[in-house]
């Protein structure tokens, strides 16, 4: 992406969030919704929960839905899961410290997820960080709500503000 792309992507993303037919009110809600499905624990269901969101909700954006909820993407993942599991661990009152040694990620595939057998020995090796794991980000998912809300309505009205006229200098 050259230069000029980028700067253009950003121009067209200001007159998109400026739009006065778009309540700012509504941009902040479609984007908090979609970064709190993000960062749902629940891997798989990303897609899903976006569409019954817009299909249920009137006035959601739902670009701007599925933008928030695409900030869990495959370079996110690891790290949205890692914050995840420690905020959930600390929960727990277990500190930072999580016992991988256990854990043989080579071996979970497609494969632990298609047999029971697969599923329980996937289930067993992943049980020491599971409950971690769905707590932070259950948690984490329901924190990004007020904190996307608040992020993306900042935004809209920063971009819908005029801007001020340039002062004149002397001796023009």
């Amino acid at each position: 992406m050259t230069h000029h792309d980028k700067s253009h992507l950003w121009a067209r993303t200001k007159r998109f969030l400026a739009d006065p037919g778009l309540e700012p009110h509504h941009l902040a809600w479609s984007f908090a919704l979609g970064l709190s499905i993000a960062w749902n624990p629940l891997l798989g269901t990303h897609t899903g929960l976006v569409l019954i969101a817009c299909a249920l909700t009137r006035k959601l954006h739902r670009p701007l839905t599925f933008l928030g909820a695409f900030t869990n993407n495959p370079w996110t993942m690891v790290p949205i899961a890692t914050a995840s599991t420690f905020f959930g661990n600390l929960l727990l009152g277990r500190g930072l410290h999580l016992d991988l040694s256990g854990v043989d990620w080579k071996s979970i595939g497609w494969q632990s997820f298609t047999s029971r057998e697969g599923f329980q020995a996937a289930a067993a090796m992943l049980k020491p960080i599971l409950a971690p794991y769905l707590l932070g980000g259950f948690v984490l998912s329901a924190l990004a709500i007020p904190v996307g809300y608040f992020l993306m309505l900042r935004l809209a009205h920063r971009l819908r503000s005029p801007k001020p006229a340039p002062t004149p200098l002397p001796g023009d």
